[in-house]
């Protein structure tokens, strides 16, 4: 079972005219969670809930895709992220968190059968929620840990840079984008940066837009161009990416010792690729199921 601990929210996204919005179930950890339940991978979710209608859709979504949401509960809202069209139609948004289920704490604790966990995002960098997402990776021994740090300027406070570089050797594999890399380079070297991933932690993806995907496993590199397909917005694509690649580590026993070839790294970014080149079809963070992936993947991304 694939543990995945973060933020559970609701995206407001444009709806065809001004002042129109539609919401739409999100977070980028929940995203993920959702993503690995549709694929098959048996996953569990880890954080803050409200008991208010939308936390309720919130976890009506993820049961339906097989995915368990521990809580914790709170009878605060739901936290709401504002979804704009940026530059080159990357996603902005504006969060709204305080006050909300996002704040809850005492998070449950580590069950057995956890042999892997996925978490970043905002809960891995604001507090309350980042000291529960912490303790609870003190707390387990032994699991593969996937991390996104999913940077949110603005938001995401500097502090999160020390900490994030303190803890790479936490990590088994950090998935993130150029965006990431400059964000926690503060200005530095982007090159020098990525090294000093590549040194620490085993598995590193970084994910280039429309130049489509970089993977680094020790010594093996790989590359796959973007997914081809039209795109309708890119809101989760990332995030379903993220579930792609574990879902594929699950699979090939990586998320239980086993190291990757060449070859391997290879599929696990073209599977990575087709999961989001679905997503990116369609509004919303809305990724595909096993069946929809197995009867079109092929036509969005070649081995």
């Amino acid at each position: 079972m694939i543990a995945v601990l973060g933020e559970a929210l609701v995206d407001l996204l444009p709806a065809g005219r001004p002042g129109l919005w539609r919401a739409q179930a999100g977070g980028s950890p929940a995203n993920v969670a959702l993503g690995l339940g549709r694929l098959g991978v048996p996953a569990r979710f880890y954080g803050g809930l409200s008991r208010d209608g939308w936390g309720r859709w919130i976890r009506d979504r993820l049961r339906a895709a097989g995915v368990e949401a521990a809580g914790p509960f709170s009878e605060d809202p739901t936290p709401l992220a504002r979804v704009e069209a940026g530059a080159e139609d990357e996603a902005r948004y504006r969060f709204y968190l305080r006050g909300t289920a996002f704040e809850a704490v005492d998070w449950p604790q580590p069950e057995e059968g956890v042999r892997a966990v996925h978490t970043g995002s905002l809960a891995a960098a604001l507090a309350p929620a980042a000291d529960e997402v912490w303790g609870w990776l003190e707390r387990l021994e032994g699991a593969f840990v996937s991390f996104d740090p999913n940077v949110r300027p603005g938001l995401t406070p500097a502090s999160f840079r020390g900490v994030f570089w303190e803890r790479l050797d936490r990590f088994d594999l950090v998935k993130l984008s150029v965006a990431d890399l400059d964000w926690l380079a503060a200005g530095g070297d982007r090159d020098a940066a990525l090294a000093r991933l590549r040194a620490a932690v085993p598995w590193v993806v970084l994910t280039l837009g429309a130049g489509g995907a970089a993977g680094f496993y020790e010594t093996h590199e790989v590359h796959v161009p973007p997914p081809r397909v039209r795109v309708v917005d890119t809101v989760g694509a990332g995030d379903a990416f993220t579930a792609g690649l574990l879902a594929w580590a699950e699979a090939a026993g990586v998320v239980d010792g086993a190291a990757p070839d060449r070859e391997g790294l290879a599929a696990a970014l073209v599977f990575a690729c087709r999961v989001a080149g679905l997503t990116l079809e369609r509004p919303g963070a809305d990724p595909p199921t096993r069946r929809e992936l197995d009867e079109r993947g092929g036509e969005v991304c070649e081995a």
